[in-house]
């Protein structure tokens, strides 16, 4: 089957982790991607956490979203090298970076000169905060984004204070938001035959990610505060409980696996206890529900209550490592993980 960008040329000026992980779907749906980099490389090739791998310029991170792309390295202050990447222009179809507002303009490489060369192209630049306004020009990073959307605010445990999430998630939101907005151009040129600037922030990305939270507050006035390993629907079934020798995580949203929870646990005789009848009063008595369903289910590994309660359509999730996720069967039947040829031997990723 021919990948769906198949004859689609990017050059990718991106680095770190926002504009290459969304180049990096592209390049995996089957894009020339072009990645121009400095001459010493992208700064993460050289991932401090595998030593090996980053003095070979081939840091983990680095080539877990780098697969299917292509490298050219240029020196962008010569004059040259500008010369150059407007003739590869000519022939592009995406020009994509993730400088800090106004660096490609002072190149003499922003959208209004590239544009007059191939007036097709279309030019996306991911930053922090966008082309413009009053923070357009700072420099911003994953963890300044987390704390200025709220996000941090969220996670965690009211005891521990603000957390950030455990991955560069205002990174990989603004990726995937320009992935979406370079394709929705690309479908757009194919009824006007002309490009246009796709302009991704990381800080309204991230908003986006969280709209229900933001909602809650624009429309209902209300804060929302951590709660820790509880669900969003804040339903006292939808948690982290103790099991046995550690943990299980169950997502019980709905009356009728509340009650084939009680079923499933033992505790039949729970059924009509009108403390359960209905959410309100489950919330209410919430403390009283999590010793009825820690006890019953304390003795048994988490993997056997697991297995038990998946068996009676009561949905739950074992913590795994990432170590144990990655060998997990459903993963390998789908293919998730595969073997990349690298000049080190193969290697398995994502």
């Amino acid at each position: 089957m021919t990948k769906p960008f198949a004859g689609v040329r990017i050059l990718d000026f991106t680095r770190y982790l926002a504009g290459p992980f969304g180049t990096w779907q592209f390049a995996l749906a089957g894009a020339d991607v072009i990645k121009i980099e400095p001459r010493e490389g992208d700064d993460i090739r050289q991932g401090a956490l595998a030593p090996e791998w980053g003095e070979r310029g081939l840091a983990p991170g680095f080539m877990a979203i780098s697969t299917n792309k292509r490298s050219l390295t240029l020196d962008l202050k010569k004059p040259e090298a500008i010369e150059i990447v407007k003739h590869l222009v000519r022939d592009a179809d995406i020009v994509w970076e993730n400088f800090r507002g106004g660096v490609m303009k002072r190149l003499g490489l922003g959208y209004e000169v590239l544009s007059q060369i191939n007036p097709k192209l279309i030019y996306c630049g991911v930053s922090g905060f966008g082309a413009t306004g009053p923070f357009a020009e700072t420099a911003t990073f994953d963890g300044r984004i987390q704390a200025m959307s709220g996000l941090m605010t969220l996670n965690g445990d009211p005891s521990g204070g603000p957390m950030r999430a455990g991955f560069a998630l205002a990174d990989v939101g603004a990726g995937i938001t320009g992935a979406f907005a370079v394709a929705s151009a690309l479908y757009q040129r194919t009824h006007t035959g002309k490009g246009q600037f796709v302009d991704v922030a990381m800080f309204d990305s991230l908003l986006n990610l969280m709209a229900l939270q933001v909602a809650d507050y624009t429309v209902a006035g209300h804060h929302q505060a951590q709660f820790g390993n509880g669900s969003t629907s804040r339903k006292p079934t939808a948690d982290r409980f103790k099991v046995g020798d550690g943990y299980l995580v169950l997502a019980v949203l709905t009356d009728k696996q509340f009650f084939s929870l009680l079923r499933a646990i033992g505790r039949e005789d729970q059924v009509n206890d009108p403390r359960w009848k209905d959410w309100a009063s489950r919330t209410e008595h919430k403390a009283a529900l999590r010793e009825i369903i820690e006890t019953a289910m304390a003795k048994g590994t988490p993997s056997e209550w697991s297995e038990r309660l998946n068996a009676a359509d009561v949905p739950c999730g074992d913590i795994l490592t990432i170590a144990q996720a990655t060998q997990h069967p459903q993963l390998a039947h789908r293919h998730v993980l595969q073997d990349v040829d690298t000049p080190y031997g193969k290697v398995r990723l994502p």
